[in-house]
This record gives structure tokens, C-alpha cells and sequence, in this order.
């Protein structure tokens, strides 16, 4: 009874919450969970988080016996700062910014043959700015001769059934099904064609052409699917490997209903359709445990995210109409540290670390004005209260320092003497609840 109400209410918040979050690893959390995120979202050879496990490794499921059940929550409030220049005029201008909620639970019972099976609701990723125009500011400038406001929101979601399995003693498989949703919401919207006007002059393509972009605002839902897949070797009582992998997901386009916004045409106002499709891309993941005693427990992962053919990322620039191809981002590695010190019977003390490569190349800093990805450096921590047997208090908190990265302006090849730097820092607060089997 305990477990079936927790899970219903489980379901409710996962349901009903925003899952915009602000990642650290690319356009994903570096961790999910209390517990996963204090120990730098380590859990490919590691099985300290049940979360963890359904994130990163299913085969971790596996390691769990009977029926348990984590469940969390994060606030997590990202900072955000665009600079440009434009010969002699200079700007800076800091995104309004709030604590965003992002819900997680996931759920696990051993069956009578030994396979495990589960279930998992996870806020994963997500980005998103709100600059207000800015006349100082020459990317924020009112249209047309700057974006004015810009403002964007994605988030990223999945459902994640899964099963794993002991295929003998020292050998853990499992596999998942990812049933992803994710909402987009872009203001200006670049990647479709602007409503172009030929200026004072009467000319096209001269210095006073002005281009409206449409407002892709009002966020539309697509759903992404794909599949995820791991093992885990134990190679001792102290140290064990993991390996998973994690496909492409596949998701159909966003879809939005807009009109055309330069005033200077016939077509001002009237009705126009537009699509976006952005994929999610494979991650290929290795990782290591090591226990050196029973109080002392550490991991360290290594990942690899592959953007750069990824649709919707994979490319850069703009098509023949002015629109925008894509985000243009690069392949990136992750390294991730974890440890965590039984320091009694009721605590538990928790640290990490995790390191991101930045996606985004310098030159391509404008395109990336709405998802400003660039944060690297990722520290965390936490701890663990056992209330009463079987049910575990988690709290936890990361930083992601500052980082940034410079390019040009682009119309459509670099602006001389201009400048577009896009800078970016997160922190974050987390508490969870796990709940496991007692022994009778």
C-alpha cells in the first residue's frame, strides 16, 4: 500500500510539472536525483541511485532487490548574460531569471524469476533565456536592426520502462525503451525564413534590407522515441565496469502557427506555418567503481555526446531565405567523479565533480543566443539521512561556474568589428526520498 500511493503521487508530480531544465552536459542535467546528482551524475558501473540507474544504466537495475522507490525534486536557477558590440557601441544584458522545478521518480520490483523491472518519470534537459530589448545592446536592439526580445524555453522529459537482469554472477544487462516529450518555445524564431523588405533604397540584398523573424512563442509538444542499453561486470568485491549506450532519439517536428511580422510588406500579419525538428543525440558511456571498504564507495564515468550529427544541431549557417540551419554544435566528452562515505548508520556524506566539453564553437555564438549551453565545470554535494528503516531523507546542491564564449556577428558570413559573447553559470538545490526494503 505504501509503495502505491507513493507512486501515484509520483506520476501526479511528473505529470503536472515544468521540466525546462537548464543542463550542464550539453542541452541535459548532469544528474538526476539527489543522490545521482551529488555524486556527478556517476551510474554507468555504480548503483548507488536508483535514479542513476535508469538515467545512465539500466543494467544497474539489476542490483536492486525487492521493491523500492526514489523520488525527488530540483529547483535549479540558471544565470545568463549576452554582450555584443557593433563598432564603437557596446552592450551587456542579463536574462531574467527563476528557479525552475524539474520532477523525477522511478520505481523497481524484483520478480520471482530474478529479472527486475521498472518504471521512471525524468525531467533530463532542457534551455532557455528571456532578454528583454535592449536599445544599448546591439543583438537586443529594437527590430530590425537588432532581435529585440529573446526569449526561448525547451524541455525535456522521459518515460523510461525498463528490465534487467543477472546473467550470472558477476554479469548485470538491462535494457530500456525511452518514450521521450519535449516542448519548444523560441521568440524570435530563426530557423524559419524572415520577412525580408528591401529597405529605404528599393534594393534588395544592400545594407538596408530589414528582416522581421516570425514568433514561435507559443510552444508546441513533440514526442521522441528511442532505446537504451548497458551491462555491468563485477571483477571483484571492490571493482566493477559498466558500458552503456543510449540511441538517438528520433523525435517528430515542432510545429507552429505564426505570421509574418514586417510591417513593410503586403503580407504584414497575415497567416504562416512553420516546423523545427531537433533530435537528441547517442551517448556512448564507459565507468568504473571501486569500493576500497565498506564505509568508502567512488565512480568515475566517461561520456560521449555526438551533436554533430544530430538533427537539429548538426548544422550551421543560414539557408538561401535567411533561415537558420541549426545550432551548429560539436561532438563533446564528459567526465564525471563520484564518491560517497557511510560516516554512521544514518549518514551518509556525498561529493562530485563533472566536467562538459562546450558544444558550441566560438563562431557560432549568435546562433546560439537562445540556448547559451556552455557551462563545463560542475561541482556537487550532499547527504543522506535514514529517517527510519527502510526510507532515506536526500538533499543536495551543485554549482556550474561561469563560463563563456566569444564570436562575431553573422550576416550571413562575420560582421568585422563585431562581437556576440554569450556567458552562463547554474546552481541548484535538490531533496529527494528513496524508499527500500526492510529486512524482516
Amino acid at each position: 500500500m505504501r509503495y502505491r500511493m507513493l507512486l501515484s503521487l509520483a506520476l501526479a508530480l511528473v505529470a503536472v510539472l515544468p521540466t525546462a531544465a537548464r543542463a550542464t552536459d550539453g542541452h541535459f542535467l548532469h544528474g538526476v536525483g539527489a543522490v545521482n546528482s551529488a555524486l556527478g551524475g556517476t551510474a554507468v558501473a555504480s548503483n548507488t541511485s536508483l535514479l542513476g540507474s535508469f538515467f545512465v544504466n539500466p543494467a544497474g537495475l539489476a542490483s536492486f532487490d525487492g521493491t523500492n522507490l526514489e523520488m525527488g525534486f530540483e529547483m535549479m536557477k540558471p544565470e545568463r548574460t549576452v554582450t555584443s558590440s557593433y563598432g564603437p557601441m557596446k552592450g551587456s544584458t542579463t536574462s531574467a531569471s527563476e528557479f525552475t522545478p524539474i520532477p523525477a521518480f522511478g520505481f523497481s520490483t524484483k520478480l520471482n524469476n530474478g529479472v527486475v523491472v521498472g518504471l521512471a518519470g525524468l525531467g533530463i534537459g532542457g534551455f532557455g533565456v528571456n532578454y528583454a530589448a535592449d536599445p544599448t545592446n546591439p543583438m537586443l536592439m529594437p527590430r530590425p536592426y537588432g532581435f529585440g526580445q529573446v526569449y526561448s524555453n525547451f524541455g525535456l522529459m522521459k518515460i523510461v520502462p525498463a528490465v534487467a537482469w543477472n546473467a550470472s554472477p558477476k554479469l548485470r544487462l538491462g535494457v530500456a525503451v525511452n518514450v521521450d516529450w519535449a516542448t519548444l518555445a523560441v521568440n524570435p524564431m530563426p530557423t524559419a525564413a524572415p520577412a525580408v523588405d528591401a529597405g529605404p533604397d528599393g534594393v534588395f540584398m544592400t545594407q538596408d534590407d530589414r528582416a522581421y523573424y516570425s514568433s514561435a512563442a507559443a510552444a508546441d509538444g513533440a514526442f521522441g522515441f528511442g532505446m537504451q542499453a548497458g551491462l555491468q561486470y563485477q571483477m571483484s568485491d571492490k571493482i566493477a565496469v559498466g558500458l552503456s549506450y543510449t540511441s538517438p532519439q528520433m523525435f517528430q517536428d515542432f510545429e507552429y502557427t505564426a505570421v509574418y511580422e514586417n510591417p513593410n510588406i503586403n503580407t504584414y500579419n497575415t497567416p504562416r506555418t512553420f516546423s523545427f525538428r531537433m533530435d537528441a543525440p547517442a551517448i556512448y558511456a564507459a565507468g568504473l567503481a571501486w569500493s576500497p571498504t565498506a564505509k568508502l564507495q567512488t565512480a568515475a564515468d566517461v561520456k560521449f555526446y555526438t551533436y554533430s550529427s544530430t538533427k537539429g544541431f548538426d548544422q550551421s549557417g543560414y539557408n538561401a531565405d535567411g533561415s537558420v540551419k541549426g545550432f551548429g554544435w560539436d561532438d563533446i566528452m564528459v567526465v564525471a567523479l563520484g564518491a560517497q562515505y557511510a560516516a554512521s548508520d544514518k549518514v551518509t556524506l556525498r561529493g562530485g565533480y563533472n566536467y562538459s566539453g562546450n558544444p558550441i564553437p566560438d563562431e557560432m555564438s549568435m546562433f546560439n543566443l537562445p540556448a547559451p549551453a556552455v557551462v563545463q565545470h560542475n561541482i556537487s554535494g550532499g547527504l543522506g539521512i535514514k529517517v527510519r528503516p527502510g526510507v532515506e531523507v536526500n538533499v543536495a546542491g551543485y554549482v556550474a561556474l561561469e563560463n563563456e564564449i566569444s564570436g562575431p556577428m553573422m550576416r550571413p558570413t562575420a560582421v568585422p568589428g563585431t562581437n556576440v559573447k554569450n556567458a552562463m553559470s547554474e546552481k541548484s538545490i535538490l531533496v529527494g526520498f528513496t524508499f527500500t526494503p526492510t529486512k524482516k
